[in-house]
């Protein structure tokens, strides 16, 4: 084995520190690539601990009590369904809850869902009053021919 001078082997001592020094940074930095990437998976699964504040309690409560009021309102306008009536006191009673609620903030989905609610019932009591109309169109036109027919019988000669 040759023997190598002291400046060859100063360099050759320093090539293995540079690589030791290169070696530690990558190991180092795999470290912190691990770290957080573990941190980041943990904070995706791990449910939020924290306790809902009142703005949040309210919201959910508001939301629980509309969700609540849809489904009993669907049940009466599903009795209400074929009377104009029962469709004209459903908007009126829509009406009275949007100036009530008109101004708080926290009730845009409520008065949202009220107007919905208010021109799915005019649609419907349009409707009813168009059959209505063409119903009694039809008995009119019913009565005039009855009526054609009985005169038409008066005057037809008797053999």
């Amino acid at each position: 084995m040759p023997i190598l001078s002291a400046g060859a082997q100063f360099a050759e001592r320093g090539r293995l520190n540079s690589m030791k020094i290169a070696a530690l940074a990558l190991g180092v930095l795999a470290v912190l690539a691990v770290a957080v990437g573990y941190t980041v998976w943990r904070a995706d699964t791990v449910p939020v601990t924290t306790p809902p504040d009142a703005m949040q309690v309210g919201a959910q409560k508001l939301h629980a009590q509309l969700e609540d009021t849809i489904q009993h309102e669907s049940q009466i306008e599903k009795q209400a369904w074929n009377s104009m009536d029962g469709l004209v006191k459903l908007i009126q009673w829509h009406q009275q809850r949007i100036q009530k609620l008109t101004g708080n903030a926290q009730a845009g989905e409520i008065l949202a869902y009220d107007r919905d609610s208010i021109v799915r019932i005019q649609a419907r009591i349009n409707e009813l009053a168009a059959e209505e109309k063409a119903k009694e169109e039809a008995a009119i036109e019913q009565a005039k021919e009855e009526a054609q027919e009985q005169k038409a019988a008066e005057h037809k000669p008797v053999n």
